[in-house]
């Protein structure tokens, strides 16, 4: 007789579940920023000078999606 916990395996489900679901967060995060830095800079275009500091944020975001990676290795 076979169960189901013999036919699927719960680690390779539970991994892809937490890289699904963690990449789902940062990938909305920088898309919302990237959005309104456009909308920014077409309201007023000297903004674009500041896009280092859009970028120090989108890298701190990109941080918990490494962070969301990394955790596959733990699991």
């Amino acid at each position: 007789m076979i169960y189901l916990a013999d036919a699927v395996n719960t680690v390779v489900l539970a991994k892809g579940l937490v890289v699904g679901i963690g990449f789902i967060g940062p990938a909305i995060g920088i898309g919302m920023i990237g959005s309104n830095y456009m909308q920014a800079i077409g309201r007023n275009p000297e903004v674009s000078k500041y896009f280092g500091q859009a970028l120090v944020i989108i890298a701190i975001i990109e941080l918990f999606a490494l962070l969301a990676f990394a955790s596959i290795f733990i699991i």
